[in-house]
C-alpha cells in the first residue's frame, strides 16, 4: 500500500493585494509567484502529488517523501514547537529545479509507483 499526500496551490500574483480569483496568474505570466505547500510530512506518506493551478494550466509534481525531506527548498519546523512538519515553496525563481518531478495527468500512477519504489524499504 503507497501512502499519498496530496497538496495544491494555486499560482498568485505575490505582489497584489487583491481577492485570490483577481491575482490569479496565467501560465505565461512573468509576475513573480509563491505557491506554498504548507503542513508537509514527510515521515506520514510515502510519496506527494503537488498541484499547481494558474488560470489556464493545472500543473502536478510528484515526489517521493525522501525527495521532499532532502530538497533544500524544504524548511522544516512550520510552527514553532512543530516536528515532522514543514513547508516548501515553490516559486517563479525555482519552478524549473522541479521539472524532473512533473508528470501530466494519465502518468500520474505510474509516476506515483517510481517515487515509492525510491524510498528505503520497509522491515
Amino acid at each position: 500500500m503507497i501512502k499519498i499526500e496530496v497538496k495544491a496551490s494555486r499560482a498568485v500574483d505575490f505582489n497584489s493585494q487583491e481577492p485570490l480569483y483577481v491575482k490569479a496568474l496565467a501560465w505565461e505570466s512573468k509576475l513573480s509567484f509563491d505557491m506554498n505547500f504548507q503542513q508537509v510530512k514527510p515521515k506520514c506518506c510515502d510519496v506527494f502529488v503537488w498541484i499547481g493551478v494558474w488560470r489556464n494550466t493545472i500543473k502536478y509534481w510528484v515526489l517521493s517523501s525522501k525527495e521532499v525531506e532532502k530538497n533544500k527548498y524544504y524548511s522544516k519546523g512550520q510552527h514553532r514547537g512543530n516536528t515532522g512538519e514543514g513547508q516548501l515553496h515553490l516559486k517563479d525563481d525555482n519552478i524549473g529545479e522541479f521539472v524532473k518531478y512533473e508528470s501530466k495527468p494519465k502518468e500520474l500512477l505510474e509516476k506515483i509507483i517510481a517515487a515509492y519504489n525510491k524510498q528505503p524499504k520497509k522491515r
